[in-house]
């Protein structure tokens, strides 16, 4: 097995996380690497031809980022009208247009060079995504719900997009990329990515940190050919879920709440796991990247909402 290895963990911990029956000729660890309930590790690409890669590619199929150009300026951002974003996506819980937990979030951008303010959504499948766990062993029916919940996650996010449209206005689609995704190879076998994404030398990716920290829009290189073409799609978690919720006893989520405009009743109890300290540093994930990726552009988070 041959490990590229693009985050800072060292390799005998990567192994650890690695399950213990697949059978892979290259894994790409990229800076975002880190455990989770997944078969494979987040911010991971797997190269294998074991019959059985299915059952590695299941979790949040088709969960991915959405990067959207708005024609607002920072100052035009109020309160009142992210609490009335907030309000039309609660009504989609369930449906199409659920930005869910965890994780996921609506993110409002104010680039360091220029005046419109982005908007980044990342979210996936949601529940629908367990439909495909039941079906490993039967390849053809696993293929085809997989397809449906990938195309399932990409509606989601369009109708997220509607969401922003009716109440901030027009705007206008950057990119669109999923990061759970596999690639099934015409000599069979398959690169199964787990948050991480498929991209070509010249394509776009969006990289964020935290809700808020800085967030880069990078362009891949040739060099994006040695790590499977695939790339981080975020930081990654520099702690777990568990370890997070001491040090959200001191955090001032008041001194973030005067820098980053959240939903009025979204409860600083909702952003314990998910708050500033469980991520890692933007600058040093791209330095791990460097010379896979050019920096194009630099936002600064205005505005934040998760756990709706």
């Amino acid at each position: 097995m041959e490990i590229v290895n693009l985050s800072a963990e060292p390799l005998g911990r990567l192994h650890s996380w690695l399950p213990h029956n697949l059978a892979a000729e290259k894994v790409v660890f990229l800076p975002d690497a880190c455990p989770g309930k997944a078969p494979l590790p987040t911010g991971t690409a797997v190269l294998t031809h074991q019959p059985d890669w299915r059952r590695f590619a299941v979790s949040d199929c088709g969960c991915g980022m959405r990067l959207l150009r708005s024609q607002l300026e920072p100052e035009d951002l109020t309160r009142s009208e992210w609490d009335s974003l907030a309000s039309e996506l609660r009504k989609n819980k369930g449906k199409l247009g659920d930005l869910g937990g965890g994780n996921h979030f609506l993110d409002a951008l104010a680039p360091y060079r220029g005046d419109n303010v982005h908007l980044l959504i990342h979210t996936g499948s949601r529940a629908e995504s367990g439909h495909v766990d039941n079906l490993v062993d039967q390849p053809e029916a696993f293929d085809r719900e997989f397809d449906r919940v990938v195309a399932w996650a990409h509606e989601n996010r369009s109708a997220v997009h509607a969401a922003v449209e009716r109440v901030l206005g027009p705007v206008e689609l950057v990119m669109d990329l999923p990061h759970n995704t596999y690639q099934a190879l015409p000599n069979g076998g398959a690169i199964i990515r787990k948050g991480s994404v498929r991209v070509e030398p010249g394509d776009l990716n969006i990289v964020p940190s935290h809700m808020a920290g800085d967030v880069a829009l990078v362009r891949a290189t040739e060099k994006v050919e040695e790590a499977l073409f695939s790339l981080s799609h975020g930081t990654g978690r520099a702690m777990s879920r568990a370890e997070c919720k001491p040090l959200a006893e001191s955090y001032d989520f008041t001194a973030l709440r005067e820098r980053v405009v959240m939903p009025t009743d979204l409860q600083d109890s909702s952003l314990r796991t998910d708050g500033p300290f469980a991520y890692r540093d933007l600058d040093a994930c791209l330095a791990l990247l460097d010379g896979y990726v050019d920096e194009v552009e630099r936002f600064a988070v205005v505005g934040y909402m998760g756990h709706l």
